[in-house]
C-alpha cells in the first residue's frame, strides 16, 4: 500500500466506496456501495481496475486533494468540474498526476454522486467483505465515516498496469439521461387502484431536499389507494403493512402519501406498501438526480426489465474490451 492523497477540502459528504456487501439484510446491514455503480464501474475500468476497485464518492459537492506520489486517476459520474493545478480535465479520462498537484472538485454542475478512482483502487477497512463506508453503523471505508481535512489515504501498487485510455462518450454521458425512470409493480401493487397506476406513471415528480443515500423522498400526486381494512398486526395508516424486506429501488408510499425510494443505505425491513421497485439499471440514474430535479416514472414488465438489466450488463462487460 502506498500514500497517494492528503485531503485539503473533504466536500459535502466524501467516502470510500466499492460495489457493497451481500447476505447481511438478516443482519440489519444495508447493502451500501456506490450510489451510481455505472459510474463507479466506468472510472474503475478506465484505469485497467477490477470492478470491484474501491472509489471516492462525492456528493454535490466535491473535495480538493493533494497528490502525495505520482500515480494515475479517473473521474465518472456527477459533472463537478474536475481541475488538477487549476486546468480542466475530462471526465472518463486516464489522467496522470504527480507529486504536489492539487486536484479539485467544485459543486455538482449536472448529476449528485461523482467517483474518483485510483490505479489500483483505495485502501479501506473490510467490514462483512466490503470496504464501502456505511455511516449510520460506522463500517468500512476510512474509520467507518465521510472523510475530514488532513485524512491521508492509501493506494494499492498498481505496479505497471495500464490504462484502458478514454471512456466512449455515450457511456460517460449515459447517467444524465433521467427523464424517465423504469420500475416494475408491486410487490404491494394490491394496494393501489389502476386509475394509482395512472396517477404514477403520467405525473411528475420531483426530488425533494430531503433525500440522501438512505432514500430518495419524492414530491408529487398521491395514486390512488385500495381501502385495505387494517388488522391488530399492521398500523392504522392507508399503506401500512407488516413488514417485510426492503430492496434497493423499492418504492415506499410512506404514510398513503409520500413516495421514498430506497437507497443504497436504506433500512433492510420497512413497514409500508411498495407501489413498485426500480429497475437496477435505472437505479444509478435515479440517484444522479439533484433535489429539485422532475422525471417521470414508466412501468415496464418483468421480463422486459430482464432484457433491459442484460442489455447494460452486456456494455459493462464490455468496458474491458474498447
Amino acid at each position: 500500500m502506498v500514500e497517494v492523497l492528503r485531503v485539503l477540502k473533504p466536500g459535502l459528504s466524501t467516502t470510500i466506496q466499492d460495489l457493497g456487501r451481500r447476505g447481511c439484510l438478516e443482519l440489519g446491514i444495508p447493502t451500501g456501495g456506490a450510489a451510481d455503480a455505472y459510474s463507479h464501474l466506468l472510472a474503475n475500468a478506465v484505469l485497467g481496475n477490477e470492478p470491484s476497485a474501491a472509489t471516492l464518492e462525492m456528493m454535490l459537492l466535491g473535495a480538493t486533494f493533494e497528490v502525495l506520489r505520482p500515480t494515475t486517476i479517473a473521474v465518472a459520474g456527477a459533472d463537478m468540474l474536475f481541475h488538477t493545478n487549476g486546468q480542466e480535465v475530462a471526465m472518463g479520462h486516464a489522467a496522470p498526476v504527480r507529486e504536489g498537484d492539487i486536484i479539485t472538485f467544485g459543486k455538482a454542475h449536472m448529476g449528485c454522486f461523482g467517483y474518483l478512482a485510483v490505479v489500483g483502487g483505495f485502501e479501506g477497512t473490510i467490514a462483512i467483505g466490503s470496504r464501502s463506508t456505511y455511516v449510520p453503523g460506522r463500517l468500512g471505508g476510512h474509520f467507518g465515516r465521510t472523510l475530514k481535512q488532513g485524512d491521508v489515504l492509501r493506494a494499492f501498487d498498481g505496479g505497471d498496469r495500464g490504462s484502458r485510455g478514454d471512456a466512449p462518450r455515450h457511456l460517460v454521458a449515459w447517467p444524465w439521461q433521467h427523464d424517465v425512470i423504469r420500475f416494475v409493480r408491486g410487490p404491494q401493487a394490491e394496494y393501489f387502484t389502476e386509475a394509482g397506476y395512472a396517477t404514477f406513471t403520467t405525473q411528475p415528480y420531483v426530488v425533494s431536499p430531503r433525500s440522501n443515500r438512505m432514500a430518495y423522498r419524492l414530491e408529487g400526486p398521491v395514486p390512488d389507494i385500495v381501502p385495505i381494512p387494517r388488522t391488530s398486526d399492521t398500523g392504522s395508516g392507508p399503506t401500512d403493512i407488516i413488514e417485510d424486506g426492503n430492496a434497493v429501488g423499492a418504492i415506499q408510499l410512506a404514510g398513503g402519501t409520500e413516495p421514498i425510494c430506497m437507497g443504497r443505505d436504506c433500512p433492510s425491513t420497512g413497514a409500508y406498501a411498495k407501489i413498485g421497485c426500480v429497475i437496477t439499471p435505472d437505479v444509478a440514474r435515479m440517484f444522479q438526480m439533484q433535489p429539485g430535479d422532475t422525471f417521470g416514472f414508466q412501468e415496464v414488465g418483468v421480463s422486459e426489465a430482464v432484457e433491459i438489466s442484460r442489455e447494460m450488463s452486456a456494455v459493462i462487460q464490455g468496458f474491458g474490451s474498447w
